[in-house]
């Protein structure tokens, strides 16, 4: 039984992962501002309320869930999935005001870069699996106007996968690290970029034709793949997975 720490379980890919996680027999560690009652029930979910835009409240995080992923971690294996992010600001960005930017751009790129800091300082002496997923999205390439605070995050957070890869490979007990694009899925966040009036958020009609044309993936359908790719023995390090088919968990 492994133990994989989760940002953002309260809804969308966070809650469906953490429940395939648990389905699949492992301790999950859930991270969320509001906390998540269904996933309560299982024996193996442990939770910490908590908003990643708390920058001084992350190295106490990290720790908790560490203390709350149990000693089989340390040789069972350990695992950090950074997925909590948010939408908003969905216009430009000189419309945007400095507090909605510096939240934005602390929840979605500086939170899970200290989190992947602080998780490879506090396991750099473990001798078991280790590996952090960071859920990015395509927006990191493919950029939409009134986007351009969640683009510029999740690319920031794609190269620094990328080069946290490059430091691991050095070290006596690496840390396997990786990002991925997971695709298009009908959650909260697509709704509430569906919703936007069109004047402010010119990428909006993507969004719309994307649920019109049935392009959108469920949750669950999408957790299955993560959880697949977490656990593949073909796990990569220091790249983009940009296409979620393919991984098969060991």
């Amino acid at each position: 039984m492994a133990s994989i720490i989760v940002t953002g379980v309260s809804r969308g890919i966070g809650e469906a992962l953490a429940a395939a996680l648990l389905e699949r027999g492992h301790r999950v560690v859930g991270i969320s501002r509001s906390g998540n009652a269904a996933l309560r029930s299982h024996a193996e979910y442990r939770e910490i309320a908590a908003d990643l835009g708390d920058s001084a409240a992350l190295e106490r995080l990290l720790r908790q869930a560490l203390e709350l992923s149990g000693p089989s971690a340390r040789t069972e294996g350990i695992g950090l999935v950074n997925n909590a992010a948010v939408l908003r600001p969905l216009r430009g960005a000189e419309s945007s005001s400095p507090a909605e930017i510096a939240y934005h751009l602390q929840v979605n790129l500086a939170a899970p870069v200290v989190l992947c800091a602080l998780f490879a300082r506090h396991t750099e002496l473990w001798a078991c699996d280790k590996r952090i997923l960071n859920v990015t999205s395509a927006s990191a390439e493919i950029l939409l106007p009134g986007m351009s605070c969640y683009c510029t995050a999740k690319a920031g957070l794609d190269v620094f996968t990328r080069t946290m890869g490059l430091e691991q490979q050095a070290k006596a007990h690496p840390i396997r690290v990786a990002s991925v694009w997971p695709g298009m899925i009908e959650t909260s966040m697509q709704a509430e970029a569906r919703e936007q009036p069109a004047a402010a958020f010119p990428g909006r009609d993507v969004f719309v034709a994307a649920k019109e044309d049935g392009l959108l993936s469920t949750a669950a359908h999408t957790a299955g793949r993560l959880a697949d790719l977490l656990f593949s023995n073909a796990y990569p390090q220091g790249e983009v997975v940009r296409n979620l088919e393919g991984f098969s968990s060991r």
